[in-house]
């Protein structure tokens, strides 16, 4: 008896399934990448890495100003979308926004719009909110087009606070020929002149003020004519110096601008500091008023004694601009530091007393009192880190 089943049903033999494996995803050709981009990326990192190393051995080329085209070429290449994504409005958005904020970088680095410009366009902050508000929309309605709109908005904020709001300065050569020129103006002391006031601006470089025998002596070096007026009349005399003004290229040399006030007479001083490292050491000098402006820069304020004042402050008024700023004064004098709240930081070194009053931020020195004189210095801050400290 055959006991095979398929002989009595006449059946052909099942087969037996088998199991279809999914293809496995093509290997990438050998040397090549996912990414369109992967061999622009490489020339781009050699071509970098070339201009840079240019840049160590040829410093007058003055290529590191030029490093905001990395924030352009970013936004080309995001332009394109990722590859395997597709292409969208987005893209363009996202694109569109990174090259137009290395333009303004590029802009502030040639010299074409001056270093204050991000405080122009801090001052366009609700754009940023109009900006959110569009793209929690477009991801609610999910529409592609009104996320674009949200980066319009963050662009036409940079174009405006960048080219409109800050006043520019005309579009500096690629290389310039200017070479910084030596000078050397004094005036020498007048035992009659007891009151002075000065107006001293720096630029692109380093400024450094102090005391000295001389009414005024001014050294230093700059790539365009620097600005020296001393106006006597009677008791009193008005002094205006300046490291110069111009186009500031990319090979545009430093300023370096050393001024020295008569000791014996009481200043009421206005300093704007410009791009620059500075050191105003008025320890030796009598101030009636300082008004400092510290531009975009990284630098320290000394302070002496206060003078008389019969229990007036001496007014020390400083806009903080984008800087580094430390204020010192003699351990044991009176000071009064009043700070607007903003994006400062401040640090303090010794004991001060700090206290909040109406949005500010208010510190004494050490035993502070107003009964006699003491400097009454007040901060407008903008982005900047500020230290008080004593000397």
């Amino acid at each position: 008896m055959n006991d095979d089943p398929n002989t009595h049903t006449g059946e052909a033999p099942a087969v037996p399934q088998q199991t279809v494996q999914p293809e496995a995803p093509a290997e990438p050709p050998p040397g090549r990448t996912g990414s369109r981009f992967a061999l622009w990326d490489r020339v781009g990192l050699i071509l970098l890495g070339g201009l840079l190393l240019v840049s160590q051995f040829v410093p007058e080329v003055g290529l590191w100003r030029w490093w905001p085209l990395i924030v352009v070429a970013v936004g080309i290449r995001q332009l394109f979308g990722p590859v395997r994504g597709g292409w969208t409005l987005r893209n363009l958005g996202e694109g569109l926004t990174t090259i137009t904020l290395g333009v303004v970088l590029l802009a502030q680095m040639l010299g074409f719009v001056r270093w204050d410009v991000w405080l122009s366009i801090l001052r366009l902050w609700p754009a940023l909110i109009v900006a959110l508000g569009f793209e929690l929309l477009g991801k609610g309605t999910r529409s592609e087009l009104v996320r674009f709109m949200g980066s319009l908005v963050v662009i036409a904020a940079l174009v405006y606070g960048a080219f409109v709001m800050t006043p520019t300065r005309g579009w500096p050569p690629v290389f310039s020929s200017a070479e910084a020129t030596a000078f050397d103006h004094t005036a020498p002391h007048v035992s009659r002149i007891m009151e002075g006031t000065a107006e001293i601006t720096g630029a692109a470089g380093d400024l450094t003020v102090g005391a000295g025998r001389d009414f005024v002596r001014v050294e230093g070096r700059s790539p365009f004519t620097p600005e020296y007026d001393v106006d006597m009349d009677g008791r009193a005399a008005v002094v205006r110096i300046g490291a110069g003004e111009g186009v500031w290229g990319p090979m545009t040399p430093a300023s370096e601008l050393d001024v020295r006030l008569d000791r014996s007479v009481a200043w009421d001083l206005d300093v704007n500091a410009g791009v620059s490292g500075y050191e105003l050491d008025l320890r030796d000098l009598t101030l009636t008023a300082l008004e400092l402006d510290s531009g975009v820069s990284d630098g320290a304020l000394i302070l002496g004694e206060p003078g008389p004042g019969g229990g007036d402050g001496v007014p020390v008024d400083i806009k903080a601009g984008v800087s580094a700023l430390e204020v010192r004064v003699p351990r044991g004098a009176n000071a009064r530091v009043v700070m607007s709240d903003g994006l400062s930081g401040i640090e303090t070194e010794g004991e001060w007393e700090m206290q909040r009053e109406d949005g500010r931020r208010i510190y004494h020195s050490e035993g502070f009192s107003d009964r006699g004189p003491f400097w009454d210095i007040r901060i407008e801050s903008g982005i900047s880190g500020i230290t008080l400290s004593y000397h």
